[in-house]
């Protein structure tokens, strides 16, 4: 399994698990972010990642982007 922070910009990824304490893993769910979600990466800087969520756009620190597992597809 591979982290959410080493994905490159273009890439469909399915995210498996999210390491986080409590309070940050219930805003995530709060942004639509979940288990099973297949999400696509538009930006991969230095800091932040921004994500694809179907419509939605969000953008993702790189502390919680290295506690996200997810599966390349």
């Amino acid at each position: 399994m591979n982290i959410l922070s080493n994905q490159k910009k273009g890439s469909t990824c399915e995210i498996s698990s999210i390491n986080l304490p409590y309070s940050k893993k219930i805003r995530l769910l709060g942004l639509g972010v979940n288990t099973g979600l297949m999400v696509s990466v538009l930006r991969n800087r230095g800091g932040d990642m921004v994500l694809a969520l179907g419509n939605a756009r969000v953008s993702v620190g790189r502390t919680i982007a290295n506690s996200v597992k997810v599966r390349a597809l």
